[in-house]
This record gives C-alpha cells, sequence and structure tokens, in this order.
C-alpha cells in the first residue's frame, strides 16, 4: 500500500513538472484578465472614444466593478484597438503582448446584437488567420431607437492547428459585453 502511494504522488509531481519543459506551456497569467480597454477613431478625424470593462477580484468573485457605455455616431466608421491586462498584479501585467506572442494560438471574437453595426477584423496572425486586436466598426446608418451591446471574446486554442480563424475554440480567456449605444 505505502509503495502505491509513492507511486502515485510520485506520477503527480512529475505530471504537474511536466508544463515546465513545455516552451508552449499556456497554463499560466494570460488567462487573468481583469481589464479589457478599447480605443476606437472615428475614420478621418481625430475623435478618440476609449471604454474599459474591470473585473478586478477575477471570474467568480464579484461582478464587474466597471463597465462603460459604449456611445458611437451612426453611420460612422472606427477603427478600434483592443488592450488586455491584468491589474490584479502589481505592476499590472499587459496581456496584449502575451497574445500577440501567441497569436496563432488566439482569437478574438466580436457580436454586435440590435443591427447597431458590423465589426471587421483587420489584423492576422502568423499563419493570414484573423487574430482581432485591431479591427473596424462600421455603424448602422440610422440611429437606434434601442441600445444594443458589443461582445468579444478572446478565444485561446490548444495548438495552431485547432484554429481555422471560423470557429471559436473551446477555451475563452476572457469574454466581455459593453453597453453599445448609436446616435
Amino acid at each position: 500500500m505505502r509503495s502505491l502511494l509513492i507511486a502515485l504522488s510520485l506520477t503527480f509531481v512529475l505530471t504537474s513538472c511536466d508544463h515546465l519543459d513545455d516552451p508552449h506551456d499556456h497554463d499560466h497569467d494570460h488567462e487573468a484578465v481583469t481589464t479589457v480597454t478599447l480605443e476606437l477613431i472615428e475614420q478621418g478625424t481625430t475623435d478618440t472614444t476609449r471604454v474599459t470593462w474591470e473585473d478586478l477580484d477575477g471570474i467568480g468573485g464579484n461582478n464587474p466593478n466597471r463597465i462603460d457605455t459604449l456611445a458611437l455616431k451612426s453611420g460612422k466608421t472606427y477603427l478600434g484597438t483592443v488592450r488586455f491586462e491584468n491589474r490584479a498584479k502589481s505592476p499590472a501585467e499587459n496581456i496584449t503582448e502575451e497574445v500577440l506572442e501567441d497569436a496563432n494560438e488566439h482569437q478574438v471574437f466580436f457580436a454586435v446584437t440590435n443591427q447597431l453595426g458590423v465589426v471587421t477584423v483587420l489584423d492576422k496572425d502568423g499563419r493570414g488567420l484573423p487574430l482581432g486586436l485591431v479591427y473596424s466598426i462600421a455603424t448602422t446608418d440610422t440611429q437606434a431607437a434601442e441600445p444594443g451591446t458589443l461582445t468579444l471574446s478572446l478565444y485561446h486554442y490548444e495548438s495552431e492547428s485547432s484554429k481555422n480563424g471560423t470557429d471559436p475554440a473551446d477555451e475563452t480567456d476572457v469574454e466581455v459585453t459593453f453597453p453599445l449605444i448609436v446616435r
């Protein structure tokens, strides 16, 4: 019995440490995204809109402590970027850099409700597949009677080969929803 416990313990330790030799280990801090910031510049202008979603205690704790409303003009196109951070650490960690480093294994998907606009991903990973850190939003030509939402999901793929550019992964690093107003 004692030798069985030692064997099981040794197996657990070796399995737990196995990731230390794997340079592509994905069990690291990039999954701890506490803050998502969108910055959008209206095409042809320098008008900049910045919104932030923040959940400093992480998913599963308290509700997010900050969710800004995204207010855009109707009939306009905006060039946007997204920044992912872990502000629960000191100093804050820029997760966007990690996503960019492992771009072939990440993708940001966007969804807009109430037909308020269309999002187009503008950047690509090393294999030419969509990434989603840079995008554009073209809003509808008419002001919306009802507000909608813009949801973005950062997906993490198990391997490069599992990312095809159209299907989400099984693992979501973060998913956030911003209230969206088009006026």
